[in-house]
């Protein structure tokens, strides 16, 4: 993967033309002017999204780029003379849509951005005028929805029971958060222990956290639909009500962007009264393999009939089907497997780096694009499915693998 080529730079560009082509490239593959594209385009622009971003994070930088150059055997060129060409295009790439991003006539692209911005400028105004019609209509919705909730047996709600919180979402449907102890435990990859360990989950180190209740399993489909009768009204753009899937009611919930995972408990914490949100990678780690390091939930050895990992070709499976063997130390399920679960923290590559003594309740670098996604999926393999890989995603992905479990702060 040639950084230059991803960025249709020479290899003697000046800092100036990498941010520019950066900025182009940005634009022609963000999300936003993809919304009405099908499925296999938007997943396209995703993947190469990321190649750019990984090509301008080596190049605008020195020193990285420096060491790239080094690395690749590549000296400084003359810069190219700009012109129309067909791009080259990766084996693996598409057909073919978004594929060309081959050198533009500059002209041209400010032409398309400034036809852009107005576009957006003009969506955003008939978005706004659309808000503002139904605002009243809408607080009135709400209000009626919580009336009849009230009176619907004072649904959601919690109830402690010894170290386990119950959480009753609708008449005969609860789930259970697991009490996980204050203290510490070891987070990250050992090398010597763990073949597979990568840098990112370097060096292992201590962490201390306080008390917390996490979910048993992830939200189910039947449970997010709950959620989604109760809030309204639909977003911009929706034409029907949100189902899931007949007949995988007890699926975990995928599709869901991590602004709606957030939603989700933000929801359960107004009507609860109890703090719901995401887990932090801290703490899904420790959730996950306990406090002696080890590499998966049940212990060092992998072992495919404990997970719902890519060798068993099954796609999404009911949440606990796993269970009790796969589980971690302190009871939970499908923490390997099965589906991606997002967290509350943005990924620092070098996060771990900086963690020399123990730490307390650490949360993410405050900036990022990514979001930290945990515990592999029923498309991956063994060593996306340990208990210290490290993956993320973008905030607004919606993807067949990813779903999400819920944290509830102690009262």
């Amino acid at each position: 993967m040639d950084y230059y080529d991803i960025l249709d730079i020479p290899h003697g560009a000046a800092p100036e033309q990498i941010k520019a082509s950066y900025r182009i490239l940005v634009q022609l593959f963000h999300p936003d002017r993809l919304q009405h594209a099908n499925a296999a385009v938007r997943e396209y622009a995703e993947e190469r999204l990321k190649k750019i971003n990984m090509a301008y994070s080596a190049l605008n930088d020195p020193m990285k780029r420096a060491k790239y150059d080094d690395d690749h055997d590549i000296a400084a060129a003359a810069p190219r003379k700009r012109g129309k060409r067909k791009a080259a295009r990766f084996a693996d790439d598409p057909e073919p849509v978004y594929a060309y991003t081959a050198n533009y006539n500059d002209e041209e692209v400010e032409e398309w951005v400034r036809e852009e911005m107005e576009r957006r400028r003009h969506d955003e105004a008939r978005y706004q005028a659309r808000q503002a019609r139904d605002a009243e209509e809408q607080r009135q919705r709400e209000a009626e929805d919580r009336a009849r909730r009230a009176a619907n047996a004072n649904l959601p709600r919690v109830q402690m029971s010894g170290d386990e919180l119950i959480l009753y979402l609708a008449p005969g449907l609860q789930t259970t958060l697991i009490r996980i102890p204050e203290g510490e435990f070891l987070m990250g990859s050992d090398s010597k222990r763990d073949p597979e360990a990568r840098a990112d989950e370097q060096p292992q180190h201590p962490v201390y956290l306080t008390e917390n209740f996490i979910g048993k399993f992830p939200v189910t489909n039947y449970q997010y639909q709950i959620f989604k009768d109760a809030t309204g009204p639909r977003k911009l753009g929706e034409t029907t009500r949100w189902q899931y899937p007949p007949g995988k009611e007890n699926h975990p919930v995928v599709n869901i962007s991590w602004d709606e995972a957030t939603a989700f408990c933000m929801w359960l914490s107004q009507e609860t009264g109890c703090i719901f949100r995401l887990p932090t990678e801290a703490e899904w780690e420790k959730a996950a393999r306990g406090t002696d390091g080890r590499i998966f939930p049940w212990g060092d050895a992998w072992a495919s009939t404990k997970a719902n990992s890519g060798e068993m070709h099954l796609g999404t499976t009911p949440v606990g089907q796993f269970a009790p063997e796969g589980n971690s130390p302190y009871g939970l399920a499908d923490m390997s497997g099965n589906v991606w679960e997002w967290c509350a923290d943005r990924y620092g590559e070098n996060e771990y780096q900086g963690r020399k003594k123990m730490v307390r309740n650490p949360f993410g670098p405050e900036e990022g694009e990514g979001v930290v996604v945990r515990g592999g999926a029923f498309d991956k393999g063994a060593k996306h499915a340990r208990c210290a890989h490290r993956n993320w995603y973008y905030p607004f992905n919606r993807r067949r693998d990813v779903g999400f479990r819920v944290v509830a702060e102690p009262f």
